[in-house]
């Protein structure tokens, strides 16, 4: 008898994730599975802005997908995802020019999201994303040679050009990524860049770390909207306690290649723009009939099948999932679930409790979202966060938040590694080498 092959497309938190609680019935012989992946490793994304502001090594948050499943079973391939065809329950994928096609008997798509730009005149060409290690690795190395530049030109204005820096986008990534540049910046600057002790502000030389300027702009009233009112203000207090510019109720309307240009008519001079200002679902293209797209993503059931498809299932940022249990209060209201690893990760446990229940024939199960709380870290050794309506602030939640990412790593070999660099952390500067 032929085992059900399943086959997980794409390996972040949700496809990862479900892979691991299947892994199981893979040992027993029951089932076959196959993940098909871009890259060949798993990314931990809520690490990336570290790894743009010197903080952690790209390798440190990634790790490889044949390690975290080695001894399961699990088959790997690496390839692009090209089309799905229910009809046939096939899979076309490409692999450096070399196209193939895979066989399914159930279907996970978990192929995410992408940077949206939101069809903003120069925002995808000028800013620099934070979605893949090439994009950390980019904006580290435009960091520096934006630092090399301003302490070469004999230019004021450059200079001033040079030494901003603007991230766009008030949501976790958008207030991590600007704390944390901030940080990284007066590091540098203060460290290896200012020449003498006091310096003649008419050289042309970086004198002091107070030159540079680091701006967050946000579309809405309030930073982290999806966060509590508590956690808001004290994430917004830190940020201009440690002189970020932020800047609310301001939308970008035109990025060029001297700066961004705001909806009010304010101009805003930048040589290094990071874009962090929202997502859109990574949607395969479907041969024949396309499923239904809520808000973009592919409609799911309670059960999380596409267009209720009993072999085709979705999840985490593809996924169109309605939070049934507003809408049951209120009707009216279509709400989607938040865009989060822990979204990702509690969908995975239900989803593949309901592959193995539709391979036997048993009752599906629904999926209730609660959410666990929420942290965000604000710099070098501060976060807020709120765990179960208790508000948090301070080193304590730091370490907290660092701990709770740590342990959702699959291998104590990568733990060890990310606990010796943060420690190395505290007692010497970040790495400023450029990675590409």
């Amino acid at each position: 008898m032929l085992k059900p092959h399943i086959v997980i497309l794409g390996a972040g938190f949700g496809g990862t994730y479900v892979a691991k609680k299947l892994a199981k019935h893979v040992k027993k012989g029951r089932i076959e599975i196959t993940i098909i992946n871009r890259t060949n490793y798993f990314l931990f994304t809520p690490l990336l802005h570290e790894v743009a502001t010197g903080s952690l090594t790209p390798t440190s948050i990634a790790e490889p997908l044949r390690e975290i499943f080695v001894d399961s079973g699990i088959r790997i391939v690496q390839g692009i995802v090209e089309s799905i065809n229910r009809s046939a329950k096939t899979v076309k994928i490409s692999n450096q020019g070399s196209l193939s096609t895979i066989s399914y008997d159930y279907l996970v798509i978990a192929t995410g999201a992408e940077t949206n730009y939101y069809d903003i005149l120069g925002a995808e060409k000028f800013t620099y994303p934070l979605k893949n290690l090439s994009d950390a690795a980019r904006i580290r190395s435009v960091i520096v040679d934006s630092l090399e530049r301003a302490f070469l030109t004999l230019d004021k204005d450059e200079r001033v050009r040079l030494l901003s820096f603007i991230v766009v986008g008030g949501g976790a990534t958008g207030v991590e990524t600007a704390a944390e540049l901030a940080g990284f910046i007066q590091e540098i600057i203060g460290r290896y860049y200012s020449q003498t002790k006091d310096c003649d502000l008419n050289d042309y030389r970086i004198c002091k770390p107070q030159e540079s300027s680091v701006t967050l702009i946000h579309a809405g009233p309030e930073l982290l909207q999806t966060f509590g009112p508590s956690l808001r203000a004290a994430a917004e207090k830190r940020l201009r306690d440690n002189n970020i510019i932020v800047r609310l109720n301001s939308t970008v309307s035109e990025v060029t290649g001297r700066g961004i240009k705001l909806s009010s008519g304010i101009s805003v001079a930048s040589a290094t723009i990071i874009w962090t200002a929202g997502v859109k679902p990574v949607i395969p293209h479907f041969e024949g009939d396309m499923p239904t797209l809520t808000t973009g993503r592919l409609a799911v059931d309670e059960y999380f099948r596409v267009n209720h498809d009993s072999c085709v299932f979705a999840l985490g940022d593809a996924a169109g999932y309605v939070n049934r249990d507003i809408l049951n209060k209120d009707p009216t209201k279509t709400l989607t679930l938040p865009l989060l690893a822990q979204v990702a990760e509690g969908q995975a446990k239900i989803l593949a409790r309901n592959v193995i229940s539709s391979i036997r024939g048993k009752k599906l199960v629904e999926f209730h979202y609660h959410s666990k709380g929420n942290m965000v870290s604000v710099g070098q050794r501060f976060a807020v966060g709120e765990i179960f309506s208790l508000f948090l602030s301070g080193r304590l939640t730091w370490w907290l938040w660092r701990t709770i990412y740590l342990f959702k790593f699959a291998s104590w070999k990568k733990r060890v590694h990310i606990v010796f660099e943060w420690t190395l952390n505290i007692f010497f500067q970040r790495d400023m080498t450029k990675l590409t």
